[in-house]
């Protein structure tokens, strides 16, 4: 069982990752940020707004979770005709071999606000500042803390350990790559994954459909490890327990 990271937790980062990119609109912002705190706060510290609050259960998210909520908001002016869902899709399955992975969770600190030190060390390095229109993070506030929960955690992993989020991660976006590859109009059969993809011409088809069964087994299996955290665990635990207080409150 990982203790932290797994792939819904990359999902949440990615959504965050919308927000300070400026594509959530103004009327979408509370819904959306609603449903990450919903994830990383105590349930008693932030009203569920979702399904799974609303039928007196809590469940591990799953990528419907995030479809539930993406496909009914419009992305915010200057990014017309696409749905957020698009726009999470496009982020998910950007990350495509174990390098992206960790230039993913390299960026991050591109979404927290720095300090005075470290603006000026960045104009003596010539570095630029962020762009105007990006949402920056306070470190203390829920969202930032969450981000850089997620850095050390992953810098704090084996390869083993990366190799397995990466794997499950896959497999947890499996089901939306239909749908994703004719909305980007990609035909590649290993879409999502780099390795394989640029392998095939090197290796011919049935070596590198071999090599994808061994790194990755059946996709279409979801009884995959690694897809609940212990955290998961905690909160689900404390959810029953808050459930059952409430139920001996009305006695």
């Amino acid at each position: 069982m990982a203790r932290y990271l797994i792939p819904s937790k990359l999902g949440l980062l990615a959504l965050v990752e919308l927000y300070t990119d400026g594509i959530v609109s103004t009327s979408s912002t509370i819904p959306i940020l609603s449903f990450i705190l919903s994830q990383l706060l105590p349930s008693s510290s932030v009203k569920q707004t979702t399904n799974s609050s609303a039928s007196g259960q809590y469940s591990v998210l799953n990528l419907e979770a995030f479809e539930t909520l993406l496909k009914h908001h419009n992305a915010a002016l200057g990014h017309p005709g696409r749905s957020l869902w698009d726009h999470f899709l496009a982020k998910i399955w950007k990350i495509d071999s174990l390098n992206a992975l960790h230039e993913f969770f390299a960026r991050l600190n591109s979404l927290l606000a720095k300090t005075r030190e470290e603006i000026k060390k960045d104009g003596e390095l010539g570095i630029p500042p962020p762009a105007e229109d990006m949402i920056l993070l306070s470190r203390t506030s829920p969202l930032g803390s969450f981000v850089r929960r997620a850095k050390i955690e992953f810098e704090r992993l084996k390869f083993g350990d990366v190799l397995q989020l990466w794997t499950t991660f896959i497999r947890w976006r499996q089901e939306s790559k239909t749908y994703w590859a004719r909305r980007g109009g990609i035909l590649s059969k290993w879409a999502g994954d780099q390795v394989l993809s640029e392998g095939e011409e090197e290796w011919g088809l049935e070596e590198t459909e071999t090599l994808a069964q061994i790194a990755y087994g059946g996709l279409e299996d979801d009884g995959y490890a690694g897809s609940i955290s212990t955290d998961d665990v905690e909160k689900l635990l404390e959810f029953h327990v808050e459930q059952m207080q409430s139920k001996f409150s009305q006695c």
